[in-house]
């Protein structure tokens, strides 16, 4: 059996079949500009390698460079069967090349089902035995996006070691799930993890993927399991640079996702399609009549996936969620017209202030000389926030949110923007600063909404540069009511100060969530972290101080809404 999806009879523009993403690195090309010379020489996959082995925190004798992660299912597979050992044992459904490969070299799988929920973790324990060659999870699950925790990974992996047999995890989208389990389970000695930049990395087009094996040994004998140079020199430059040069990209295009993977839930969910909580970068969803859905979406010339050989997925479609505003726009038009819903649904998700507004709420009638202060208090079981702000102060600020860092932006964004802000947060610093300055993010967001009210009288748009010696940084803001964040800082350290670096950029992404702004952050220059972010939260700050002048009471649109 080979590998062999659907075909189209349509046109196809919109792919949203094969859980690919948009690459974030639209430097890349020039990057590569000046590495003309490789394609002339046979490709060496060490630096690449090396660079793997630092990006996940390993050796990297232990990484092994593939074709595509499903080349390392391949090597691990054909390594594993043996005449005395024919088993697989799997869960379905689950990565359909794992049955194909097992075809090829004549085992059989052994699989309970798991299509939603908790992982059947004891139904599965107990189909490992001496005739099993391999143990394959699949986590997040495709196509399912279920997600088995790092101790349940643990005790697979024990049962295969007592068993005689090898654990293979494969990690292809573990980048959209909530947690990683790489560092727990990658120092079990019978563990090897299978990893992919065709998917987070949004590298589908050069085929690379990797092996961390359990060992050095057992890498040298899968690496050694190949033909010679598996991988192009062009694709192992290009994989190299986009892990080394561009990282806080990638973990952007990450959150970006992540935030539009909740969106298409909700899509889904309001066009009656009945969705399995996803950990990837795509939904499974089941729909009364799913193959007019996949038809008709086709006809307007957009792909899913449809699984007609599969009885654990009748009626039901995957669909990878698309990384533009425009996109998710289209898609859900598309669907709801499909489904026979209101083909404004979309609408109601992306932007639902519009319909409030259009159905008379009182908010809307509001005098903005009524507005413009806000007083909000945000608990979780994570973060106690409490935020007082006058968009038109004088750049007054109390801050306290037990992250220097954090304290020295929210107080240059209030002074430079003249916001007068005050901001106290008790987080659970004992675990990381993820949660404090996500929340912070979060809570000032909702602030500045609540404040802004119908969004009446104000000039809407922002733009401003703003230098921080060799840095240069540029803010670009619409408050539209629609939110979409595009930030592009370039860090390069892991922190500034206790702040990590990845969470500066997620805090600018979640602060766009919640004040349904449109907010494009790019640090244009710079060598400086410190200063590159210091230069993006001052360009930030008197964006939006354009974005708030005070105008005639009109809302600031063609619709006479926001």
């Amino acid at each position: 059996m080979a590998y062999n999806p659907p075909k189209f009879k349509n046109e196809i523009d919109l792919h949203l079949s094969s859980n690919e993403s948009r690459c974030p690195i639209e430097d890349l090309a020039a990057e590569l500009a000046d590495q003309a010379e490789i394609v002339s020489r046979y490709p060496n996959h060490l630096p690449l390698q090396n660079a793997i082995g630092s990006f996940v925190g390993v050796d990297p004798g232990r990484i092994v460079v593939t074709a595509g992660g499903d080349d390392a299912i391949d090597r691990v597979i054909q390594h594993s069967i043996t005449p005395e050992r024919k088993k697989i044992v799997c869960h379905q459904p689950s990565f359909e090349m794992i049955s194909i490969y097992a075809g090829m070299y004549g085992a059989t799988i052994d699989a309970p089902a798991w299509l939603g929920g908790d992982f059947p973790l004891d139904d599965f324990l107990s189909r490992i035995d001496s005739e099993t060659a391999i143990v394959i999870v699949v986590t997040p699950n495709n196509p399912t996006g279920g997600l088995i925790l790092a101790d349940e990974i643990r005790k697979i992996a024990d049962a295969a070691k007592a068993a005689g047999a090898r654990l293979l995890v494969d990690n292809a989208y573990v980048e959209f799930a909530d947690s990683d389990p790489t560092a727990e389970i990658a120092s079990h000695d019978n563990v090897s993890i299978v990893r992919t930049f065709s998917k987070a990395i949004g590298l589908a087009g050069m085929r690379v993927g990797y092996l961390i094996a359990s060992d050095k040994d057992y890498a040298t004998t899968i690496r050694d399991a190949s033909g010679p140079y598996p991988v192009s020199c062009v694709s192992l430059e290009t994989s190299r640079r986009a892990i080394e040069n561009f990282p806080d990209r990638m973990r952007a295009n990450v959150s970006q996702i992540k935030q539009i993977r909740r969106l298409l839930d909700e899509v889904i969910t309001k066009c009656g399609g009945k969705t399995i909580p996803s950990q990837g970068n795509f939904i499974l969803a089941e729909f009364a009549d799913a193959e007019k859905v996949w038809e008709q979406l086709a006809e307007q010339g957009i792909a899913v996936r449809i699984f007609p050989n599969s009885d654990l997925l009748k009626g039901k479609l995957r669909i990878t969620c698309p990384t533009s505003q425009g996109d998710l726009v289209r898609l859900g038009r598309s669907l709801a017209k499909a489904c026979d819903a209101d083909v404004d649904v979309i609408q109601d998700v992306v932007m639902p202030d519009h319909y409030a507004a259009e159905a008379g709420s009182t908010d809307a009638t509001q005098s903005p000389e009524e507005k413009f202060t806000s007083s909000t208090n945000r608990e979780t079981k994570e973060t106690n926030i409490q935020i007082e702000l006058d968009l038109y102060g004088t750049g007054q600020t109390e801050i306290s949110t037990g992250i220097g860092f954090l304290d020295h932006m929210l107080t240059a964004l209030a002074f430079h923007s003249s916001m007068d802000l005050k901001l106290i947060c008790d987080g659970d610093l004992h675990i990381d600063d993820h949660h404090t300055a996500e929340d912070c993010a979060l809570a000032l967001g909702t602030a500045i909404d609540e404040a802004l009210g119908p969004r009446r009288g104000i000039k809407r748009f922002g733009f401003a540069y703003a230098p921080l010696d060799e840095s240069l940084a540029r803010t670009v803001i619409d408050l539209s009511g629609r939110p979409w964040p595009e930030i592009h800082l370039d860090l390069e350290r892991e922190m500034v100060g206790t702040w990590a670096c990845e969470n500066i950029v997620h805090f600018f992404q979640s602060f766009a969530m919640t004040l349904k702004c449109s907010l494009h952050v790019d640090v244009i220059r710079g060598t400086n972290d410190h200063h590159k972010a210091e230069a993006a939260f001052k360009s930030l700050a008197k964006a939006l101080q354009q974005a708030l002048t005070r105008t005639e009471g009109a809302v600031p649109s063609t619709k006479g809404v926001l």
